[in-house]
């Protein structure tokens, strides 16, 4: 026997950009009371990629202390001061998690030790490599709706637009028909990091956005999410970062591997395997970018590469002399004979910094990371949960592949975003197990399924 049910999945909010999103009539559905917004954390979300801006216009304060860090506090504050919010929330990340920080603080009082003294900003940057994890408890225990999600999201958007603004002024200094060592000085936003890690954060995030102008409902915010993205591709075709381009197509291949797109796939790996003929479709520039790529010769190859071949070969050495808690945090470049420089590839330093312990913490953290963002994704009816899961997932393939060239999970605006979509995540599946324990078992299920803009029924079976 089959009934059809009308249902409810809580707290919808009633702005027009919610119903874009979600796809759900708010009028039409019961309203219940909603959490006011976390507002310093959504200011502290948006501003953290605009590091011209809160360290390049604004003041610093002694320590170290920036407008960032005055916004984490006040956006934990308001977490802590609601009751609503003041109980935490558990996750099967918070464990790593804890695990990942413990393993630096041993790691930074081993360097101390082995260096015989503190290096300059030691501890400074220690709290900026913390600062991305609290920022995820404080968004998984700060958003307890859709209408939170909605809005954290809509907060990872807002400086997209204006990272584009300054990524293309700085473009339009260095620019030239074909590729030049100029071209890495772009640094967009970034302005403490490099083109790489700026290339890292567009490689890893672009495809939210993607998947949220493909679910959207709405045309003109399909259209706001698909410039957005338009903007994000054009930023990272011309950041000549070849770990990033190779980061993003391997997320796009997990990407279509997993939804399916079993024939678009096989079509992608035979254009990848006839690259040059793909890669004429691109600028002069990017084309002699990737090109370099494929050179075997060391005379031919550039010195980026070169160079990093080196320094793998000398971690892998100094990895052999500490084998267990590895040298220590910020060591590894002091005691690097090739001109101090870091291990440029982070699963490196952390084996030969934090030792293996550390490495295999790391990697718990992505498998987590992928595991629930996939379980999201296969589990939710509604467009904004699986755009939301889907991104995440590619989110986190981009970074595990883009962290294989360079340190791209300890510089807070690149890693941060990671955080916060998998707090979401985690948030969007405590949402769905609450709504279906609400149900007593043997009756039928109640759920309200969120297609493509419309509110469907759920035909159950008694």
């Amino acid at each position: 026997m089959t009934e059809t049910v009308q249902m409810d999945r809580g707290p919808i909010p009633g702005s027009a950009m919610r119903r874009a999103v979600a796809g759900a009539d708010a009028a039409s559905l019961p309203q219940q009371k909603e959490l006011p917004h976390n507002w310093p954390l959504l200011i502290l979300i948006a501003m953290i990629p605009l590091q011209n801006i809160y360290l390049g216009k604004l003041p610093t304060l002694s320590g170290g202390i920036n407008f960032l860090n005055l916004m984490a506090l006040l956006a934990f504050f308001a977490w802590k001061s609601h009751r609503e919010r003041a109980v935490p929330s558990h996750s099967d990340l918070h464990y790593p998690i804890l695990w990942f920080v413990l393993i630096y603080l041993v790691s930074a009082v081993h360097g101390i030790y082995s260096l015989g003294y503190v290096p300059q900003r030691y501890f400074s940057s220690l709290k900026d490599l913390f600062l991305p994890l609290l920022i995820f408890f404080i968004v998984l225990n700060s958003v307890r709706d859709r209408r939170g999600i909605i809005a954290v999201i809509i907060a990872t958007l807002f400086p997209l637009a204006y990272m584009f603004r300054v990524f293309y002024a700085q473009l339009s200094h260095v620019y030239s028909w074909h590729y030049t060592d100029d071209f890495r000085f772009v640094k967009g936003t970034f302005m403490m990091l490099g083109s790489n890690e700026l290339a890292a954060f567009y490689a890893a995030y672009t495809f939210v956005v993607i998947l949220l102008a493909l679910y959207v409902e709405r045309l003109r915010y399909r259209l706001l999410l698909a410039g957005l993205a338009i903007l994000n591709l054009y930023s990272l075709m011309y950041s000549q970062s070849r770990g990033a381009w190779l980061a993003f197509l391997a997320a796009a291949f997990v990407l279509l591997f997993k939804t399916g797109k079993v024939k678009v796939l096989i079509v992608a790996l035979i254009l990848s395997l006839s690259a040059p003929m793909v890669i004429g479709l691109f600028p002069v520039s990017v084309q002699e970018r990737f090109n370099s790529i494929f050179v075997e010769s060391e005379e031919e190859r550039d010195k980026s590469a070169q160079s990093r071949i080196i320094i793998w070969e000398n971690a892998i050495e100094t990895y052999k002399e500490h084998p267990v808690l590895g040298v220590g945090y910020r060591v590894f470049n002091k005691l690097n004979e090739y001109q101090n420089k870091d291990t440029h590839n982070y699963y490196l330093k952390l084996l030969v910094e934090q030792g293996p312990v550390g490495l295999l913490i790391f990697l718990v953290i992505l498998w987590r990371g992928y595991r629930n963002a996939d379980a999201l994704w296969q589990r939710a009816d509604e467009p904004l949960f699986k755009a939301l899961g889907l991104g995440t997932l590619a989110a986190v393939v981009s970074l595990g592949v883009a962290n294989l060239f360079g340190d791209r999970f300890t510089h807070y605006p690149l890693s941060t975003y990671f955080w916060v979509y998998l707090a979401l995540v985690v948030r969007a599946k405590t949402l769905l197990d609450e709504e279906e324990g609400k149900v007593p078992a043997g009756t039928p299920t109640v759920n309200t399924v969120l297609r493509y803009g419309k509110v469907a029924k759920r035909q159950t079976d008694e």
